[in-house]
């Protein structure tokens, strides 16, 4: 019997409700899941770290359990290698090379001085803080220079930090993240933050609703994982829809352990067990 270790976190170790018709599904098929946090080992033939919600927090951990997973050679769905270069939000800058993204700068080692500079040099009033490792919208702020008497709290960004614009639009559309099998798109969901918030997060309040996205967003996404040197099993591809613009910007690729929001689309879990089942047995 294939064993597959759906990789949980020390921090949330259980299951959401939402995956259990989707490990259903696949034990029906003759699939073992193991339900586990990625550090604490377990053996299976594939692995699966779609709830490993803690990486970012123990970002040299999580690399050196992927390379022991290869070491071991466990099947892991999406590359490796596609997975170490999605851990860090720099892999935005590639991305910029393909499609229209949010303006990112990284520093790698932020201090006042250099943060002044950049705030100086592009003429960012009002701009987005995040950690170039980060999740689940940890750490991340808003500064407005003409508002705000002190400056971020740098010791937040030890990994790096991410600069960014505030872009206004994201309160009116929200974000819309789109869901792919295989480069294939299954089905989408629209984050809306509610009145006065501006982070599309479980955290803040979003509310989440199913969608359809605009064809400007589907190609965005399309040119976006077509532009990878490996296709991942699932991605999730987030922007804004600027619907009466005619624009998508892109803000993240997620290909590691984004929420696909399977309940939210009749066919996804079914079309998700089916992408993982071939996968197992093409090996």
């Amino acid at each position: 019997m294939t064993t597959l270790w759906l990789a949980t976190c020390q921090a949330w170790p259980n299951l959401p409700d939402n995956l259990t018709p989707f490990v259903q599904q696949l034990e029906a098929q003759g699939v073992k899941v193991l339900v586990a946090p990625w550090q604490e080992w377990q053996q299976a033939d594939w692995v699966l770290p779609l709830c490993a919600w803690d990486y970012a927090s123990y970002s040299d951990g999580f690399r050196a359990w992927l390379m022991h997973l290869a070491e071991r050679g466990m099947g892991v769905f999406n590359p490796l290698e596609l997975v170490q270069w999605n851990m860090s939000k720099d892999y935005l800058l590639d991305l910029a090379n393909v499609v229209e993204v949010i303006p990112t700068i990284v520093l790698d080692a932020p201090n006042p001085e250099t943060f002044l500079a950049l705030i100086h040099q592009k003429s960012w009033s009002e701009v987005v803080l995040k950690p170039l490792i980060g999740q689940s919208g940890k750490a991340v702020t808003k500064w407005h220079a003409m508002q705000q008497t002190s400056l971020p709290d740098f010791s937040c960004y030890s990994s790096g930090l991410i600069v960014q614009p505030y872009i206004q639009e994201i309160e009116q559309y929200g974000e819309t993240s789109m869901v792919f099998f295989n480069g294939e798109f299954s089905h989408a969901v629209k984050r809306q933050p509610p009145i006065g918030e501006w982070r599309a997060n479980s955290a803040y309040g979003v509310e989440v609703f199913a969608t359809i996205p605009s064809e400007v967003a589907l190609v965005c996404a399309n040119q976006v994982l077509q532009s990878l040197p490996m296709m991942p099993t699932y991605a999730r591809v987030d922007g804004t829809d600027m619907l009466e613009q005619g624009r998508f910007l892109l803000n993240e690729l997620e290909v590691i352990e984004p929420a696909l929001y399977l309940h939210t689309a009749t066919e996804a879990i079914a079309r998700f067990v089916q992408v993982v089942l071939n996968k197992i047995r093409a090996r």
